[in-house]
């Protein structure tokens, strides 16, 4: 089944980009939502499961993969899109970028047990991020500035975790990582209904890799990496070293 990798540009021209500070806010929490709806809008059909992969490449910029052609918005500048058939190969040496919400099962410790009555299952294995997991085992305290700064220990952590979880995610799926780096990783807040607030990590790595199994490896590209998909989170893209 053939996909599309498309860049999509925010319109200047179009009659609603006086409503640019709210498809396109500046606020990084706020844009996560607004992006989330505005890429929407490229597949009208209502009745249709997401069945796309994007993220904002720039400010009003955004490359998108899909099993569907993208239909044209007035929101947009004419897409550009093009047919995605990567033909690898065993042992193809790749470079990617890739931006992702990588989580882990934990399992319930005894404290985690509730009163009969509350809204909380008891004992029921939950996702939680890798780097706040990892910072959370570790116990990692420091002050906000200098060497020792939680900010700076959080970046090596962040290195750590991130190596172990790609490559478990390889070994499932088709590739073996050869060099990763963090280039980002910041926490996302979204507002949910009643107020309440979801949080989730966002981590930005780059890297090589190697093919191991071509197909395993195209369709795991296909359906991304790791959760919060919807929200720009998922997509590697690769590119012939």
């Amino acid at each position: 089944m053939t996909h599309y990798l498309t860049r999509a540009v925010l319109n200047r021209k179009a009659p609603e980009h006086a409503l640019r500070p709210l498809l396109d806010p500046l606020d990084e929490n706020a844009a996560l939502d607004a992006h989330h709806r505005l890429v929407w809008t490229l597949f009208p059909d209502p009745d249709a499961k997401r069945d796309f992969l994007w993220r904002a490449d720039d400010k009003g910029k955004f490359l998108i993969l899909s099993a569907r052609e993208p239909q044209g918005s007035r929101l947009f500048e004419p897409l550009e899109s093009k047919p995605f058939e990567p033909v690898l190969a065993e042992g193809d040496r790749l470079m990617f970028l890739l931006r992702t919400n990588a989580t882990r099962d934990r399992r319930s410790e005894p404290q985690d047990d509730v009163a009969p009555g509350t809204r909380r299952r008891p004992r029921k294995d939950r996702r939680v991020d890798i780097v706040m997991h990892a910072m959370r085992m570790q116990e990692i305290k420091g002050g906000t500035t200098g060497a020792d700064s939680r900010a700076d220990r959080r970046m090596d952590i962040a290195g750590e975790a991130a190596r172990e979880w790609l490559s478990a995610q390889g070994e499932r799926r088709g590739f073996s990582v050869d060099a990763l780096a963090v280039e980002d990783y910041q926490v996302c807040k979204l507002k949910r209904r009643g107020g309440r607030e979801a949080t989730f990590g966002v981590i930005d790595l780059k890297g090589l890799l190697s093919v191991r199994d071509p197909e395993v490896f195209t369709s795991a590209l296909l359906t991304g990496f790791g959760r919060s998909k919807a929200y720009g989170c998922g997509l590697m893209l690769v590119r012939r070293v």
